[in-house]
Formats: C-alpha cells, structure tokens, sequence
C-alpha cells in the first residue's frame, strides 16, 4: 500500500517536473491576513511548486529565486530568499489601503527561477512561477459615516412612506463579518423609521421613512441618531446625528440620464480636457429645477487629485497627468442636486479607463486569383474574390487587429487566425461603376489605434439588367383648348444604362392615352389626336411606355399630366332663374336679403363673373356686385309688398358672357304702424241710453284698422279710463270691441260719463274718447259731468243738507205745536189711518199698527210725497212739500191708528224725516172709508218720474214769473240723496205756479199765527215735482193725504189723514183744501197718474 503511494507521488511529481521543463507557467496561490508585521511568511515556492522534490539537492543549490519587479506593482509588498525561495512580506499590509472597495483583494508577482551552468556558472532563466497573494480581512475599521452630523429637509406635504436619503456609512474592512451588519434608528418609534437601500457600486444609502403625515406648522423639526454597526469581533460601530427640518415641498429630484457613464481615455490624455459630460434632468421648475454637478462624498482624495467636475455643465475633465503603468481604470460615484430649498440628488457611477500608448501598425499581403479581376456584374452575392494575411508586432489590445473593406460591394471573412477572405457583400452593377477599387483596410486596438490598407482592382462585365429610365417620372404640359388635331404637345426620353443593343431604347403609347395622343417611337414626339374640351377634362393623365432591345426585353413607363388652358366658351348662369328672398320691412343698418349664386365652368379671368342689376332698378337694394350679396335699404310693407327685378352675371373674359335671373324680394311685414280708430272719432263721440238698458247689452261697439298685416293687425281693445270712475259699469270684449253694460243699473247710475278707450297691436296704443249719457228716461239726460263738478256738487249737497235739517228741525216744531193746540180746540176726534203699499206685491195693503206694518225694511233712500190736511192750516202751501230724500230710520216718525208709535221705520216728508219730533196725529184722523179709497199697484220702472218731467214740460209756459223763492226751492229738488241734481231740474222749478208763490204763503199766514213763521220758511223746501200739478179738488172733500215712495226698493208708502173741517174755516181754506182733490194714483193699465179724487180710485 505505502509502495504504492510513493510510486503514485513520483509519477505526479515527474509529471509536474515535465510540465516545467516544457516552458508552462505554474501559479501558486497563497493567503495573507492583513496588518501583520512586516517579513511575515508567505510561503516557499520551491516547496509549494514541489520543484525541490523533483530536483537534487544539488540542483537546487544551483538556482536563484527572484521577484520580478517590472510590469508589477505589486511586487514591491514581497520580499524572497533567493536560495531558499521564501516570501515574505516587505511591510504591513493594510487591506483597505491595497484594494478600497474591493470584494477581493489579490496581489499579483512573478518570480523567476534561474539556474546556474556548471560549466560557465551563467544563469539561465529556467521557470517563472505566477504568485498570487489573498490578502485576508480584519476587522481593523470601525463603520465611519462621511460627516458625523446631516442636515435634510423634507417638504411638508410628502406622503407617508416617503424616503429621506442619507449617505450610509463606510467600512473598509471586508466579508460578511467585518463589514457592516446592521443599522438602527434612535429614537425608532417616533416620525421617521429607517431603510437600506443598496447600491449598483456595492455601497449603501439609508433612507429615512416619514412614517406619519409631516404638519411643519405642528412640528418643523427633528433630530434622530444613526447607528451602524459591523458584524466582527470585537464589533465596531459607528454614529451620525440625523437633523431634519420640514420645509415646504420639492418634489422631484434631479435624476442621470444613464446610471452608469463610461469613459476609455488614453494615458496621455492632454490635462484640463474633457473626458465625458454628465447630464441630467429635473421636472420641477425655477430654483428646484436647477441642479449643479459634484462629487459624491465618498469619492476618495486620489480620484479627486486626476478628475474634476464642472457643477454647472457636469463635464469630467482632467486636472492633472494619467499613468496607464500608476493606475489603468478609475471608477467612482458623481451626484447631482437641486437648488430647491430642500434640495434632491441621485448619483451616478463613472467608469473611465486607463488604454495604453501603441506604437505599431499592422501589415496587410493580398493574394488574388490566378485567372485576374473580371466579374459579372450579375455575380452573386458571397461570391470569392481574393484572400489576405495580417500581422502586428505589438502584444495584448495593441497587437489586436481587425480588419475591414471600405465601401458597401464587398466583405471580409476569417478563415482562421489572421488569415481573411474578400467576397461580394452586395450585388454589382455595371452602370453604376465599371471598376472597383477594393480597399483593405486594418487596425489594431491599441490607443492610439495604428492601421494600414492595401487595395486591389475589379473590373465589372455588363448584363442586361436595367430597364430604360425616363428623364422625368412626370412631364407637365399646357395647351389650349379647342386645340387642332396632331398638335405637338411634349417630348420624352428614356436612357438605358446597359451598352449595346441592351442600351437601344424606343417608345410607344399606354392604353390609358392611345385613343388621343400618339407617341414617335424613335424622337419620343407625343402629339394630340383630336380637339380637347377643358370643361369636360381640365386635366388629362396618360402614360408612355419605353423598352430596349435587349434579352430579355426590359420596359418602362412615364406620366404625362397635360393641362388645358382655358378659353371664354361658356355663360355664367345663375344656378337658378328666380330667386325669391323674404325681408323684414323698416330694418336699419343695410340687412341682408339674399345671396345670388351663379357658376362658370371656364377657369381664370374667365370664369370669373360679377352681378349687376338689370331694369328695373330698385334704389331700395344693393348688390355687392362681386359676392352676389343682396342688401336692403329701409323698405315699407305698405307702400309695397312685392319688388321683382333683374339681376345678370357676365364673366371677365373677352369677350366677356353674361346671363339673367329673376328676383322677387317679399316685404314682410313688422308692427311699425299705429291702429286707427274709426269709431269714436272727434265727431261721433257720444251715446245715449237709459239706465233700464239690460246687462250685457251692447251699446257700442269700436270700430278700428291696422294696416300691417297678420299678428301685427291683430288688435285688442279694453277701457282705460272712465269719468267719473265707475269701473265696474261698463266691459269691453277685448276682441270684438263691444263695450257693454257690466251689471244692472240703476236710478242713482243715471249721469254722463267720459270713457277712454284703448286700442292696441302688441306695440302701439291709441285711444279715443266716448261719452256714455245714462237718462232716467228717453227726454230726460242728465247732464254731464265736468271732472270738477264732482267735488263741488259735493260741497253743495252737504251745505243743502245741513241748512235743510236745520229748517226741518224748526219747521217740525213749529207743526208740532200747533197741532197740539189744534188738537185741543176741536170738539171732534180725528181719525189718522197709515196704509203702506209694497209695489213690489201690489196686491197687499197693509194697514199701520198691524204686525205687517211694523215688519217692512226700508232702504236707504226714498222719493217722498206729502199731502196732509188740517181745519186751521193752509194745506196747500203743505202738499207742495216732496223731496228726494235719505230714509231716516226713526221709530217715532209714525204712528199707528192706535195713536201708539210704530215699532218699525216709516216713510215720511223731508219735512218730517228730518225732524226727531214724534207727530201728533190721532186715530179719528183717517176714517175706514177713506182707507177703502187707496188701491196701489207695481209698475216695473219709476215712469211717474217721467210724467212728471213730461208734464214739467208741457206746463212750461203757465210758469209765473217774479218767483222770489224759486232758487231755494230749486235747492231743495237738488238734494236727491247727496247725487246732485241736473240742472234741468233746478231750472224746471222757476215760475211753476204751484211753487212757493205769494198766494201761498199769504194762505199759510193766515192759518198760522205770526209766532209760527217755521212753517213759512219750510216753503223754500217744495219739490219741483208737486209744483207742476195745480188742479183743484171740489170743496166738499176734504182729505188731506200723505204719500210717501222709496225708489231704491221700489216701495210706495201712503198715508192718508182724513180729518173733519175745523169750525170758523174761511173760504180761502176751503180753497186751499180743494187743491188737493188733485191727487197721485197708481193704475195697473196706465202706471202713476193724477187724477180728480176719488174718480181715480
């Protein structure tokens, strides 16, 4: 077994011995840990590559170990016995110091083995053994940070989660262990938590996370501890305070174009140029969009000693001189921050590299075929043409070549090692280029690069391969049209790039041109068959074919866009012969009526056309003559409806075409007219009518016109105002223009009134005045009213008023006496009988004292007359006494035929309604059968009113004249009520022979005393309606009367007073007594009527 294993050890170590005694490199590999002191074993090259066992001690005695020191710089850290062959270290070594960054950290040497001849003790190089030395790590670095304080903003309105970045620390030592293990945040419960973020270079950056929502107002400033710690024994540590303040936010950071920038500069690249531009890009605008260019903290001194960055451009440029043999590659990290007042940064990683100088060009020997340089130019494509080799002296990147043909026809291809081959890389063409000039061009890698070329001939045979080409893809020609057969219109050529008959081309028509163009095959002369229409064709598109005479035979085409001009052969027409239009009549401002439309096909000047009018013509409208644009002045519907002119197009050309057109412009019609009232004018303004006109009858009806037409003629009538005002007197039907009665009139409605009517058409207005005169009857009018008249009619009735119950009150005082006396000196009893008629049911007598008398309303006005008689009084001047009067609802006004007051209101004189003193009258003064003598009957309208005005003026001549108290009694007639009478009726009481006449009143003293003279002036007070009648009633009966009626309710009231005649009577009292036999009766057949008492019964 042990046999064996030595046996199996001799044969590997004569193996390795062989493999050394051919010339083969061995590397022995040794680990190192740094920072040991200085001649610290590495190891034995004549062990470790087992040389001293395949060797005799004296052999070995013979040899001499040494490091080589050229072309290494990391020899100078190794020291080595050259008999023994130990290495040792030549100082400390500092891991961090030899490879900073690196994740290894090998040092490369060589050391030679030299022999010693025994005969002419020279050495001789025998072996080279490659040294490669591990340097292993210590944790001998404590995690430093690059500033033991850090200032960040961060803008208030980041989200949650947003990342502050910081520079992480630093550890130079390496592996898993003595490099950084982990970091923690203090306080980490608070606002901010904390990230790693690696990266692409190998560092690390921290991140701290805003956690919750920053509010700078609350709270704009934090101060946090970092803590980073590595994973050696002993663990070091170390710590960067963290001060953050909330700004307000600036949200995009400046970001690299690349993340990697790559650079290869040679060794003597000149100081102070550049070696590559940083660029970069931030989104945000003003300050927080500017950025400058710098460093990154970490980036070591050294590097800072060759490079410098402009913070304004990022350009990289040299500070001082590179040495490929001090330092070949050089990498580091750049960062870009903004200006914003939290300012943003991203780094980036720079990698520039180190090229050595060359000094060597590379050399070409072509090697072409046998049977020369002619191709086809139809050969194809990776055809072979000829062969070279190349070399370079020079070693590594330097001694590098490749090689290249210039020009787009042909390529190399390697064959093996150095050795290429030149083939057709594109198709050749004769036409193109007949020879070729093959350029073979190399380069080595070195920098600066060196090259070489050497170039060869090819000469290019022709094919038929080129189809014949015309000089323009497009031939443009114009001529006119109406052109005569066989003109020339344009000549084409083709060229055909082949030689020889290949290159012979002649010409013929397409089908899409040979029914009217014809082509010469030899000149390419293309003429026209027949004569061209432009409006038909105004552009006309054929082609030309040309071909070789080659084989095969080769074709091609042109096009021919031919042009006809234009010539004055066609009319501009209107697109239509008549042309209706619609225009608003009164616009201001020129309104648009229409648009004409015409159309020319001919083109040029001579398509082009302007309007004009033709006759008749209408200063009314304007026509733009080159638009066609129809304009109206002020047009009235009314003075015409309708206007038709003509209007003609003529074009530019010469000579110049032109046609016609109707236009009939309609004038419609806007609401520019007042209406006219044709009824009421200034001379038919006034109606009659009587108060018993019905409701809703029509008693005139407005008669009016518009002259606009449609809507606008469509008129409405109403009342704007009535004098004196009674709105709810008189309606109008808005449409027709009927005005009629609104309700059912009255006595009290009678008057004359001043209407204002309106008619309007939605914009204008116009009134006229109608005067109503409302009569009690068809002789009677009552006069109208001027719009003062009111007021003072007013002022007048309330001063009549006032005298009349003044005198009334005295005048009742004075009756009341004497009839007291009266009473007192008579020996026989008087009778009094009250009877009360309702007209309204004439069939009812109704006697005073019954429950039926008490029981009877009475309305607010009467009409009152009064007849009563006694033995000592003039009755006569006392039956003249009626007025209109107000109903004084006075429970002691009447009496019963009891003698007892009536419980209800009574109808009496104005003489006795004014007065508050209860009459005296007894029973015995109305007897039975003067009761049977009164018989009433209803009437359906108050016509004793208009017999009495009849009678009135009949008996106008019997008036007496020099009637001193006629005006009051006139006074007294007025009153109706507070209405005012017409003055027709106060001037119908002058002269009456039954007023208030000296006979009278002479007849009213003697019956009376002189203290008594109340009852002369009562006279004043007479109605001018008893007035009129003045028949005698016989003497031998005698009974007074008194009749009362109310014109509102319709009501008559009598009351008949019979008394005997008192004893000592005159003949004058029985005169008087006999004027009243004359009395007022009621007919059913004939209405009110005086008749001789009793004959009317």
């Amino acid at each position: 077994m042990g046999q064996g294993i030595r046996q199996l050890f001799l044969l590997l170590a004569l193996d390795i011995y062989t493999q050394m005694s051919v010339g083969q490199e061995i590397s022995l590999k040794y680990d190192l840990l740094e920072q040991q002191s200085r001649e610290t074993f590495v190891g034995n090259v004549a062990v470790d590559s087992l040389l001293k066992a395949n060797v005799t001690q004296e052999e070995l005695e013979r040899m001499k170990f040494q490091i080589l020191t050229q072309g290494s710089k990391d020899a100078s850290y190794f020291i080595i016995d050259e008999k023994s062959s130990t290495i040792k270290t030549a100082s400390v070594l500092d891991r961090e110091v030899l490879c900073e960054f690196e994740v290894k950290c090998v040092l490369e040497f060589s050391v030679a083995v030299y022999k010693q001849d025994q005969q002419h003790s020279s050495l001789d190089l025998f072996k080279i053994f490659a040294i490669k030395v591990n340097i292993l790590d210590a944790n001998d670095n404590a995690p430093t940070f690059p500033q033991s304080q850090v200032a960040l903003d961060v803008q208030e309105s980041v989200p949650v989660d947003f990342v502050l970045l910081t520079s992480g620390a630093v550890d130079p030592d390496m592996g898993i262990n003595n490099s950084i293990k982990s970091y923690t945040l203090k306080p980490s419960n608070e606002m901010f938590g904390l990230k790693e973020i690696k990266n692409i270079d190998g560092t690390t950056d921290l991140g701290l996370v805003v956690r919750y929502k920053l509010d700078r107002e609350t709270l704009d400033f934090y101060q946090v501890e970092i803590v980073a710690k590595d994973g050696g024994f002993p663990q070091r540590s170390g710590t960067v305070m963290v001060n953050i303040t909330v700004i307000d936010d600036n949200d995009n950071k400046p970001l690299f174009s690349q993340a990697k920038y790559d650079a290869s500069i040679p060794e003597n690249h000149p100081v102070g140029k550049n070696v590559l531009t940083l660029s970069a890009q931030d989104l945000d605008i003003n300050e927080n969009g500017e950025f400058t260019f710098a460093f990154n903290s970490r980036v070591p001194q050294k590097i800072k000693d060759k490079f410098a960055v402009n913070k304004t451009s990022g350009a990289i440029y040299t500070i001082s001189e590179i040495d490929y043999e001090e330092e070949d590659n050089y990498q580091f990290l750049v960062e870009v921050q903004d200006k914003g007042r939290e300012p943003k940064s991203s780094t980036s990683v720079v990698n520039i590299n180190i090229l050595d100088v060359n000094d060597n060009a590379p050399q070409i020997s072509v090697n072409l075929l046998p049977d020369g340089t002619d191709i086809l130019e139809s050969a194809e494509v990776g055809r072979y043409v000829a062969n070279f080799a190349v070399s370079d002296l020079d070693s590594g990147p330097n001694g590098e070549i490749q090689c290249q043909v210039l020009g787009e026809f042909f390529k190399i291809e390697e064959i093996f090692n150095n050795m290429y081959k030149v083939i057709i890389k594109s198709p050749l063409d004769y036409e193109s280029r007949h020879v070729h000039n093959v350029t073979i061009q190399c380069q080595d890698q070195g920098i600066p690069q060196h090259q070489n070329t050497s170039s060869f001939l090819i000469n290019v045979l022709d094919v038929n391969d080129n189809n014949p080409v015309f000089l323009q893809s497009i031939y443009r020609a114009t001529i006119k049209e109406n052109n005569p057969p066989n003109e020339v219109i344009t000549t084409v050529k083709a060229v055909d790039k082949d030689s020889g008959l290949a290159g012979k081309v002649t010409y013929f028509m397409h089908t899409d041109g040979s029914d009217s163009f014809h082509v010469d095959s030899t000149s390419g002369v293309v003429t026209v068959k027949k004569s061209l229409d432009r409006e038909m064709s105004p552009v006309i598109l054929f082609h030309v074919n040309a071909s070789d005479a080659g084989n095969p035979q080769l074709k091609s085409s042109t096009l021919i866009r031919l042009t006809l001009e234009d010539e004055n052969d066609n009319t501009p027409m209107f697109k239509k012969s008549h042309f209706e239009f619609y225009v608003l009549e009164e616009q201001k401002n020129l309104p648009i009526v229409g648009r004409l439309f015409a159309e020319d096909p001919d083109a040029g000047p001579n398509g082009q056309f302007s309007f004009d009018f033709a006759s008749p013509r209408y200063p009314e409208f304007i026509l733009d003559y080159d638009t066609g644009l129809l304009k109206a002045g002020m047009l009235d519907r009314e003075l015409k409806t309708v206007y038709n002119f003509n209007v003609t197009v003529t074009d530019k050309g010469n000579p110049p075409r032109s046609s016609m057109a109707l236009v009939t412009v309609h004038v419609l019609d806007a609401n520019d007219n007042m209406p006219r009232i044709i009824y009421p004018d200034n001379h038919n303004n006034t109606i009659k009518l009587m108060y018993t006109t019905p409701k809703d009858s029509v008693i005139a009806r407005v008669e009016a016109d518009d002259i606009d037409e449609g809507n606008n003629s469509v008129l409405s009538f109403y009342i704007h105002k009535v004098e004196p005002t009674k709105p709810d007197l008189f309606k109008m039907n808005p449409e027709t223009g009927e005005l009629m009665i609104a309700k059912t009139m009255h006595l009290y409605d009678s008057d004359s009134y001043r209407l204002v009517l309106g008619v309007k058409n939605g914009v204008f207005t116009m009134f006229a005045n109608l005067n109503v005169i409302i009569t009690v009857s068809n002789n009677t009018v009552l006069g109208a009213q001027s719009p003062g008249s009111g007021e003072n009619n007013i002022v007048i009735v309330i001063a009549i008023v006032v005298v009349t119950v003044i005198l009334s009150v005295a005048i009742i005082a004075a009756i009341c006496i004497v009839k007291y006396v009266d009473r007192h000196r008579q020996h026989r009893k008087e009778s009094k009988a009250e009877v009360r008629v309702d007209l309204k049911n004439p069939e009812t007598l109704v006697m005073a004292g019954t429950p039926q008398f008490t029981d009877i309303k009475r309305n607010k006005k009467e009409v009152s007359f009064s007849l009563s008689d006694e033995d000592s009084m003039n009755i006569s001047s006392l039956t003249n006494i009626t007025s209109f009067s107000s109903y004084l609802k006075n429970p002691h006004s009447a009496y019963s035929m009891d003698g007892k007051p009536l419980e209800g209101p009574q109808a009496c004189s104005s003489i006795l309604t004014n007065s508050s003193h209860q009459s005296d009258f007894s029973k015995d003064h109305l007897t039975e059968k003067n009761l049977n003598t009164l018989y009433h009957q209803q009437t359906p309208s108050p016509t004793w009113l208009q017999q009495l005005q009849e009678k009135n003026r009949r008996d106008q001549a019997l008036r007496k004249a020099g009637d001193d108290d006629s005006e009051m009694s006139a006074e007294s007639a007025t009153s109706d009520s507070g209405r005012g009478g017409s003055e027709e009726d106060i001037n119908s009481n002058r002269g009456n022979p039954m007023s208030d006449t000296e006979e009278t009143r002479q007849a009213y003293s003697n019956e009376f005393s002189p203290g008594d003279q109340s009852h002369n002036s009562s006279n004043k007070h007479t109605n001018v309606l008893h007035s009129n009648y003045r028949k005698r009633i016989s003497t031998n009966e005698n009974y007074p009367r008194n009749i009362s009626f109310s014109d509102d309710s319709v009501t008559a009231n009598t009351t008949v007073d019979s008394a005997k005649n008192r004893h000592g009577r005159s003949s004058q009292d029985n005169h008087n007594q006999t004027s009243l036999s004359r009395i007022l009766c009621m007919s059913a057949d004939r209405g009110f009527e005086f008749c001789e008492w009793p004959h009317c019964i």
